[in-house]
């Protein structure tokens, strides 16, 4: 930590000098002063501290970034370094007094589980504090990846799905914005850096279109996965094969070219398949009510969620399953009837697998 009691104010290790007083300011028990030539001064719980509020190992880059984003939030009111909420047992790396409403800037460094991911953002929102979650350097080397978007995910205006980086050797603001999936559930975003506040408010200078991906290239990776016999196509396979299919056999009417929110899984064109499948293996009149469950275990099969720790899309399996049905019904498979939809003929699967 970067500040510490003494004789009932906070000092900045920067600023401080060797003594046996210190006391750290959420649990106030004693803490050291740690300086040398290698790291910048901080101060550190002693050996089994019963400190509650203890944050993450204090590695140089814990340390710099916080007084850099001190510095980088300044505009939007005092900041505060190492801010303790009592309330929520929860100490902020950077309080932001911004109106109207308050900033917790949270640095992160070190790998952190979903969990605590998920209480210190609760505790955040309990107290009406807007989380703001920032990503050091082994983050930012990453590979996008489920694990990175469930936990730290975000919204901004004019950015929209992004995550936010922190280069502390460069003193600026990377940004993964327009996150998105495509059709066979690759990850993606555009990278902007920002070296100011304004910068980030000011959202990029333009936004790239989302890809469109080959149908062919997915049959053709798909092919290869299944002949490796991977693991995670293996429930889709089985599903389809109950039903007298192949995957790599799939109906041009369930092909999709549309990216998507990075929340479903293997990606939308699994899901139509699986979906699609079994809507034509119901026999009678097609309900809403009927095809509901039907798309959710579809969407658990892929490995799709609705919802990570900061982001909510829950509408978004209702709007699938709408457009898919739509287009059902513009290209002659299914009529419109009272209540829903019936069957009118059924796609064709192609007999070669390649």
């Amino acid at each position: 930590m970067l500040l510490a009691e003494l004789a009932n104010s906070l000092v900045d290790a920067q600023n401080a000098t060797r003594r046996e007083d210190y006391r750290c300011p959420a649990c106030h028990e004693p803490v050291r002063l740690h300086r040398g030539a290698q790291v910048i001064p901080y101060f550190a719980h002693l050996p089994q501290s019963p400190c509650t509020i203890q944050g993450e190992g204090e590695t140089t880059e814990h340390l710099t970034g916080k007084r850099q984003l001190a510095t980088f939030f300044a505009a939007w009111g005092t900041t505060e370094l190492e801010h303790v909420l009592p309330t929520v047992q929860q100490r902020a790396d950077v309080w932001v007094a911004r109106t109207p409403q308050p900033v917790a800037v949270e640095f992160q460094c070190s790998p952190l589980a979903l969990g605590r991911v998920s209480e210190r953002t609760a505790g955040y929102h309990q107290l009406s504090c807007y989380p703001f979650w920032l990503l050091g350097h082994r983050y930012r080397r990453q590979r996008l990846n489920w694990a990175l978007i469930e936990r730290f995910m975000g919204w901004l205006p004019r950015w929209e799905l992004c995550l936010l980086f922190w280069d502390v050797e460069h003193r600026q603001l990377q940004l993964t914005h327009h996150l998105y999936q495509d059709v066979a559930g690759h990850y993606g975003g555009q990278v902007t850096r920002v070296t100011n506040l304004a910068a980030l408010m000011a959202g990029p200078a333009r936004v790239d279109p989302y890809p469109q991906l080959s149908l062919v290239r997915v049959r053709y990776h798909w092919a290869q996965e299944l002949a490796r016999a991977t693991p995670q196509l293996r429930p889709i396979q089985e599903f389809l094969y109950l039903r007298g299919h192949h995957l790599l056999g799939f109906p041009a009417a369930f092909a999709a070219t549309d990216c998507t929110p990075p929340v479903l899984g293997q990606g939308i064109l699994l899901w139509r398949i699986l979906f699609g499948t079994a809507l034509f293996a119901l026999k009678g009149p097609l309900t809403p009510a009927r095809l509901r469950p039907i798309a959710q275990n579809c969407l658990d099969l892929v490995g799709g969620h609705v919802q990570t720790v900061r982001v909510s899309f829950p509408h978004l399996l209702a709007r699938l399953q709408t457009q898919f049905v739509t287009e059902l019904v513009q290209r002659g498979y299914l009529d419109v009837v009272p209540g829903g939809w019936r069957i009118r003929r059924q796609p064709r699967w192609r007999s070669e697998q390649l």
